[in-house]
């Protein structure tokens, strides 16, 4: 039975492994390393969340804010699992931790060929934005 809690440094290693067979998900286009996934946890840590089934990791959400806005990173369902709602449910865990911060807009990233998330968030009633490109600069 799939259970629903809190993200730890401890899950690290598992989530890593799933974020590794998930498409999309460019995991070297950031520090997504123990200490770059703690620092998320740390700053956030009521908006970080995983689902396990018999203690292994099925499902992941890393949520963060600036305050104003908030954001989604590493959503990620095993195939296996997919279809039946715990991504929905992880999704909804963060919102609702937005909404006590009083965070007025939530934003998130997918792949531009990953189409597969994009019908996906648009299902959960996402909206593409066609007014603005993202720029990133690595520091």
């Amino acid at each position: 039975m799939v259970q629903f809690r809190k993200m730890v440094i401890g899950d690290y290693d598992q989530a890593y492994e799933l974020w590794e067979k998930t498409p999309g998900m460019h995991l070297q286009s950031l520090d997504n390393t123990r200490a770059g996934i703690k620092r998320v946890i740390d700053r956030n840590p009521d908006l970080c969340f995983v689902a396990e089934d018999d203690e292994q990791i099925v499902a992941t959400i890393l949520g963060a804010t600036d305050g104003r806005k908030g954001y989604f990173y590493h959503v990620a369902v095993a195939k296996k699992y997919r279809q039946q709602h715990i991504g929905g449910h992880l999704i909804s865990q963060v919102l609702a931790g937005f909404k006590r911060q009083k965070v007025e807009k939530v934003g998130l990233f997918t792949v531009i060929n990953n189409t597969d998330a994009q019908k996906f968030w648009q299902h959960l009633g996402f909206k593409e934005r066609p007014d603005i490109k993202y720029f990133d600069q690595d520091l």
